[in-house]
């Protein structure tokens, strides 16, 4: 079968972990020939750094940065991982975590608006961590990719979105402590990733959990050892960073037409140049 490169996003992938099946331990047990040596090595070593399994109740997690080797032909790359806890790992302890890794080049992931959940949304992850687990290139047909939906964003979150926004894109970080993956604060950052400006999406990191700290990332999600469960209707990230007047402009002009139903035009303003220096 061949493929229209030009209509297609296409998709490299790999799978690292630790499986019952094999005693070899972590191991890449499969990946595509479009990922050098040099990028397989960057993902293990994030795979590697992003913390054991400290609470068995941990189910998955999605994670995005940029790398730092480019493509064969010089693109910039982006890798999303989804983090999944597998159960047992080959001598029988609980907690082994597989990671299922989608490299993109900068230009076809801006046709998912750099956004790993709609990434998810088409099916891409593997759902099946075995021995015949094959991973294959994944070609996306462009045209199959849903506009952007801004209605979706719960008005209730505005004031908090704003505020978290204008931190991040004033170059701060914003983050939530945790026992466990929360959907919540998964939820929430679903939503300011729909209002990220794409310019930012493609240079930031960020995890809806990681078990250890092992990025600079804007958006994050970390593990701390607690017996009180988290109440999901009181779900609030703490700032890091000074905030900037002309970015506050920027948000005040974009949230008065989300107010105003002009999704549209919000849309637009995101994928523009933006007026201020981060």
């Amino acid at each position: 079968m061949s493929f229209n490169v030009s209509k297609n996003i296409i998709i490299e992938n790999m799978v690292y972990g630790a499986f019952s099946y094999s005693r070899r331990g972590q191991q890449v047990v499969g990946k595509t020939s479009g990922i050098s040596p040099e990028a397989q090595q960057e993902i293990v070593e994030f795979c590697n750094s992003w913390g054991d399994c400290r609470n068995l109740k941990f189910k998955r997690s999605l994670n995005q940065f940029p790398l730092k080797n480019k493509s064969a032909n010089n693109k910039k790359l982006i890798a999303v991982v989804k983090v999944i806890n597998s159960g047992k790992d080959q001598i029988g302890r609980e907690g082994a975590l597989v990671r299922h890794a989608l490299i993109l080049s900068e230009d076809d992931y801006r046709y998912l608006e750099f956004n790993p959940f709609m990434l998810e949304s088409q099916g891409t992850f593997l759902t099946a961590w075995t021995r015949k687990s094959n991973c294959q290139t994944i070609f996306l047909d462009k045209s199959s990719i849903p506009p952007s939906d801004l209605s979706e964003i719960p008005r209730v979150y505005y004031d908090s979105m704003f505020e978290y926004l204008h931190t991040i894109l004033s170059g701060g970080e914003i983050y939530y402590i945790s026992n466990n993956h929360v959907r919540t604060a998964e939820e929430i950052i679903y939503y300011l990733l729909k209002l990220l400006p794409l310019e930012i999406k493609s240079k930031i990191a960020m995890t809806t959990f990681a078990f250890k700290k092992n990025l600079d990332y804007s958006i994050g999600c970390y593990y701390r050892r607690s017996s009180i469960p988290d109440d999901p209707l009181k779900i609030k990230f703490d700032m890091i960073g000074d905030r900037q007047k002309e970015i506050g402009d920027y948000l005040r002009a974009i949230f008065d037409n989300l107010k105003r139903e002009k999704f549209g035009r919000v849309i637009k303003t995101l994928s523009e140049p933006l007026p201020f220096t981060k």
